[in-house]
């Protein structure tokens, strides 16, 4: 597979350990991505260390100083990749092959029809934690799963801002007519209620509705 537009693949990872090796070991099998940046917010496990020990040429890895959420992280990544065109990725996907990142960059890359590719996991999928996962569809806009133009992004400094929100701000920036969803068969994500503390995961989960939620209001009478 050959592109003749350079990508940058990055991936926001905070505490994932367990699962960022996972997504690694799948993108490293494909020579047409240029760049891989993986942007570590502050993790308290051995996060980095799993990311290292690839030792992959086109791997970029930033290490947070303190913890900045996924605004912070993304805008990090963005201001250290070299490509114009840019594809995020959670950490915790299962299931990831490489027909899931073809379909996302398929309606930029091939057909030109969108500026912005939102992938999103399908209902077949969503038997388990099946909450989380239809929200997931019913509001594809905060997907982590998606490709963009750098030049279509909003200004870094609000984007940082936003923390948990950022993935519907990046959405709100793009037209709708240059918008398009794609779902991605037998691709999942561990959640947060199965990678530790029970009590803490939920906390963290309705703060993040919450982040998304004010983004939503705040841009409900936008045109976009």
């Amino acid at each position: 597979m050959k592109f003749n537009q350079p990508i940058s693949v990055i991936i926001p990872a905070f505490n994932e350990a367990k699962n960022i090796g996972r997504v690694l070991k799948v993108l490293r099998n494909f020579e047409w991505i240029n760049e891989i940046i993986v942007v570590d917010d502050y993790s308290s496990d051995n996060t980095v260390e799993i990311i290292e020990s690839f030792k992959l040429p086109n791997l970029v890895v930033v290490e947070n100083s303190k913890n900045l959420g996924k605004g912070g992280a993304l805008v990090n990544g963005i201001k250290k990749s070299k490509n114009d065109l840019l594809l995020f990725l959670d950490a915790d996907l299962i299931g990831l092959k490489e027909e899931h990142l073809l379909k996302i960059l398929a309606p930029i890359v091939f057909t030109h029809e969108a500026d912005l590719v939102l992938g999103v996991f399908t209902i077949k999928h969503m038997r388990k934690h099946a909450a989380t996962k239809i929200f997931n569809r019913a509001f594809p806009s905060i997907t982590g799963q998606r490709a963009i133009w750098k030049k279509d992004l909003p200004p870094l400094k609000q984007m940082r801002k936003t923390r948990y929100a950022v993935d519907y701000l990046m959405t709100k920036n793009v037209p709708k007519n240059r918008r398009e969803v794609v779902k991605l068969e037998s691709l999942s994500q561990k959640i947060k209620e199965e990678k530790g503390d029970l009590a803490k995961a939920i906390s963290l989960r309705i703060k993040m509705y919450q982040q998304i939620l004010k983004e939503i209001q705040k841009n409900k009478k936008s045109p976009n």
